[in-house]
């Protein structure tokens, strides 16, 4: 049993690989006028980082500060981004830390699960940086994209969302659609919705780096960005 499921794992990393190099809209490019969002990374999860109004979407009307633990955002004004993840429920609520990583956590989740969470922080506007990749993408595309992640939350018939507390005072956890799995991991999520509207991305995007590669790190004042080789 232990051959076989070392067996599946590898082959399910080199796909991984496989697919996190083959490009997709291999003609991408960022319009001159558009939003600015990015692609955020905490070394393991990727998700969006997004205006909280644009485009006529409010995500604080969704997802209201006062839901946060630190009265502190409470305020209007306090925050002018959110930003926006989806992953499997045990595993989210359980490792709020790397050293609380658990690896049956971790396996059960790979199996399968249909408990997802969306994770949202909310912050000003982020540095560009290792953990945040800024990315200009068109209006069109933007509400497409407001528009699909709001198909992944699970909206109630009447009133707002119940909030399930996050990690500290600035995150917080809501209820979210989807089945979590080895193929459609939180980076596959993320992947699948670049891909959507048009962005250059992996093909297949089960990891961090899969994502995370296609948006070179802004060099240092002075130097020049190497683009990505396929």
């Amino acid at each position: 049993m232990l051959g076989w499921l070392l067996l599946v794992a590898g082959l399910a990393f080199l796909a991984g690989e496989a697919g996190g190099l083959i490009g997709t809209n291999r003609d991408w490019r960022e319009p001159d006028d558009g939003i600015t969002i990015y692609v955020e990374t905490n070394g393991f999860h990727t998700g969006f980082i997004l205006p909280a109004q644009a485009e006529g979407i409010d995500w604080h009307a969704l997802f209201p500060p006062t839901d946060l633990g630190d009265m502190r955002y409470h305020a209007t004004g306090a925050t002018d981004h959110v930003a926006i993840g989806w992953g499997e429920r045990d595993f989210y609520l359980a490792t709020p830390r790397w050293q609380d990583l658990d690896p049956a956590t971790m396996a059960r989740a790979a199996i399968g699960s249909d408990a997802t969470l969306v994770h949202i922080y909310h912050m000003t506007r982020p540095l560009e940086g290792r953990y945040a990749r800024r990315l200009v993408i068109s209006h069109a595309a933007y509400r497409t994209l407001a528009a699909r992640l709001m198909q992944d939350i699970a909206l109630p018939e009447t009133g707002p969302l119940e909030p399930i507390p996050g990690y500290g005072g600035d995150d917080v956890f809501y209820q979210a659609r989807g089945r979590y799995s080895l193929v459609n991991s939180c980076n596959v999520w993320t992947g699948n919705h670049l891909r959507a509207i048009g962005v250059r991305v992996g093909a297949w995007t089960p990891a961090e780096h899969h994502v995370m590669r296609w948006f070179p790190q802004a060099a240092p004042r002075g130097t020049a960005a190497r683009p990505t080789e396929d």
